[in-house]
């Protein structure tokens, strides 16, 4: 069974690490992490996209210290995606698979072929979605999931 990720990059408490919300929303990515372990799910897919894919895939591998059958596997969309952010870089060091997913030179078109890619190779879809923003790649990667028939966890913000 395989679980992606998808979720926004800006958030309105900014890098307030200590925001209450940030925190509620922490709690819920891994409560919905714990629910898909729960489920049977060995393999993980996370975009590597700075905020919640980054949050995502700290969380996955934190649980594999426990669940060493985990298998964490990173898509980008385009070589060089977040070459110049830490947080994105340590977790691709440490992830199970990296690969380049995107084949389009337009970076528009590679994020949409990856996050295709993410729900063409999952069971499962983790969402942490503002409905303040209904045109978003989140929310896109939320509408083809349902259509693919994706079981869909969805975290509000």
């Amino acid at each position: 069974m395989t679980c992606c990720f998808t979720g926004h990059r800006h958030f309105l408490w900014g890098d307030d690490t200590e925001s209450p919300h940030r925190k509620d929303l922490l709690a819920g990515l891994e409560n919905a992490v714990d629910w898909a372990l729960v489920e049977g799910v060995t393999h993980f897919i996370c975009g590597n996209a700075v905020g919640v894919d980054t949050w995502a895939a700290e969380m996955v591998l934190q649980k594999k210290k426990a669940h060493p059958e985990i298998f964490l596997e990173i898509a980008l969309p385009f070589a060089g995606h977040n070459a110049d952010e830490p947080a994105c870089q340590l977790v691709q060091r440490q992830a199970d698979l990296v690969h380049v997913v995107g084949k389009s030179k337009y970076r528009k078109a590679a994020f949409s072929e990856r996050n295709r890619y993410l729900v063409d190779h999952s069971d499962f879809l983790i969402a942490v979605y503002m409905e303040s923003h209904p045109r978003s790649g989140t929310a896109k990667t939320m509408e083809y999931a349902k259509k693919q028939g994706l079981k869909l966890i969805e975290i509000s913000v």
